[in-house]
């Protein structure tokens, strides 16, 4: 699960610093390593006029993948998408051989132009009764309204609301009457329960139905609460979306407040090929609509997936994954990749026989929308576990992601002792890792380590306020905040 997120999430306790460190290089960190602090990243209605003037969306940061200057790395720079291979020592988890982490970065390439597609849109919001609760549907209602207000009449949109049942308040069609749709949202009216899989598939078929060439077609889905009518199991809900990303409709999920289940509509747009976001207060549902908005008109792969195939060893930890065994192959499905969208997978390696060296395969494979064709690059790259590969950014980085599952584990069990006992660790981790990343100029490091930074500084508040201790409300937005920091840097995610 490590690597996307096209005009960034400002939603939640980690929008300022995540908005500054991570879709841009300036802010704080940026400034440390002498940024350019005077671009400025354009408005999201900006970027859909001059869309719509079919400009170019492209990054002003670059590539966003700095090389390593202690050594050459094998890298593939030809295409859509940039891919670069480093190594790192492994910690000493297990007794017997050392091991191997292997980092897999990508990287939308910025030289590569489009201009902007036609949208399919399916808006499946939820109307249920908990809907009426902190003015929820009256924000949401105020994003729909802002998704129309800046589409055109090449594109298409559809509304679908969902409570016992799913409703079609303006079925799949071009945007050519915007007073009708305005007026088809303002009849929606909060009440019953919460049928999440009748307004999944209604919004799927709606935009299947004016399938067209050349078009992105997107479901965006908003809830606020547990599906508790029609189909609730997880797989089954993951399925529908995996098939319908198969015919090409991409899922995109935004979960608002602390009631919903954070890991199946992340899992749904995983599976979707879109973006999770977690909006902690109603007011920010707007801004979470434009940033996907913003980011659909700058697609540059499609149905992107990364494996990673190892002789000489097996793969006995994913970043960001759960593993119930070691393996010699392993998958990450990354979906669409989006202009200025960069991300990672990182691997731990255990040896399996006598042979030092270890082999790793990577190909990855995507759909290029400019040409229409399928692309796979493919990298051979190696390492032996008795050589000094680079110890210092790969094996902090996976020091960094070691104290992230510590923190959220201690938050996820309200474990007091556990939580401190990872801040301490995690105030010495800190101090070596800015020290490494200013020594070697590493923006993505430093940004990394910031973040995590403030996300403990925001634990111990809470903890300061006891929140840690008690307040059911208060500890389910805690563990939504942490599983949505740990899906933020183990997912794409502006380029530094």
């Amino acid at each position: 699960m490590p690597g996307p997120t096209a005009g960034w999430r400002r939603i939640g306790v980690f929008s300022v610093f995540l908005t500054a460190l991570l879709a841009s290089a300036s802010g704080c960190a940026g400034a440390e390593l002498g940024a350019d602090v005077s671009q400025r990243k354009a408005s999201v209605p900006e970027v859909l006029a001059a869309a719509d003037d079919n400009a170019a969306a492209r990054s002003d940061a670059g590539s966003g993948i700095a090389a390593n200057s202690a050594s050459p790395t094998p890298a593939a720079r030809d295409g859509a998408v940039i891919l670069r291979i480093s190594w790192g020592r492994a910690a000493d988890r297990h007794s017997g051989s050392p091991g191997l982490l292997l980092k897999v970065d990508y990287a939308a390439n910025t030289a590569v132009r489009s201009d902007r597609p036609p949208l399919n849109i399916a808006l499946v919001l939820d109307s249920s009764a908990s809907m009426a609760e902190e003015r929820k549907l009256v924000y949401t209602i105020d994003a729909a309204r802002w998704v129309i207000e800046n589409l055109s009449d090449r594109d298409s949109v559809a509304i679908v609301a969902f409570n016992d049942r799913a409703t079609v308040l303006s079925g799949a069609g071009r945007v050519v009457n915007k007073p009708f749709l305005y007026h088809r949202l303002d009849e929606i009216a909060p009440q019953n329960f919460t049928n999440l899989s009748a307004g999944l598939l209604e919004g799927i078929a709606q935009v299947d139905s004016r399938n067209a060439e050349g078009q992105v077609r997107q479901v965006f889905l908003l809830t606020d609460g547990r599906a508790n009518r029609g189909e609730i199991r997880p797989s089954a809900l993951r399925k529908i979306v995996q098939e319908a990303r198969a015919r090409g409709i991409g899922v995109s999920t935004f979960g608002v407040g602390g009631d919903f289940n954070e890991s199946l509509i992340t899992d749904m747009a995983t599976a979707g090929g879109g973006r999770y976001t977690y909006v902690k207060s109603p007011e920010q549902i707007p801004t979470a609509f434009q940033e996907e908005l913003h980011g659909l008109l700058q697609v540059v792969a499609q149905n992107s997936s990364l494996v990673v195939a190892v002789t000489g060893g097996a793969i006995t930890k994913v970043y960001g994954q759960l593993r119930d065994e070691a393996s010699a192959v392993s998958t990450l499905v990354i979906g669409d990749l989006r202009a200025t969208e960069s991300g990672f997978f990182l691997a731990e390696l255990r040896p399996t026989g006598a042979d030092p060296a270890m082999r790793a395969q990577v190909r990855l494979v995507y759909d290029d929308p400019q040409t229409a064709k399928r692309v796979s690059q493919v990298i051979d790259t190696n390492a032996r576990r008795d050589d000094r590969p680079d110890e210092g950014s790969v094996a902090m980085l996976a020091s960094i992601l070691d104290a992230v599952e510590s923190a959220d584990a201690a938050v996820q069990g309200f474990d007091i002792d556990r939580y401190r006992q990872a801040q301490a660790t995690f105030d010495q981790l800190y101090r070596r890792a800015r020290e490494l990343a200013l020594r070697d100029q590493d923006q993505a490091l430093l940004n990394q380590t910031f973040v995590l930074k403030h996300f403990m500084g925001e634990l111990a508040a809470e903890d300061q306020e006891g929140l840690l201790h008690g307040h059911r409300e208060a500890q389910e937005k805690l563990k939504k905040e942490s599983h949505y920091l740990r899906y933020l840097l183990t997912h794409h995610r502006p380029q530094s």
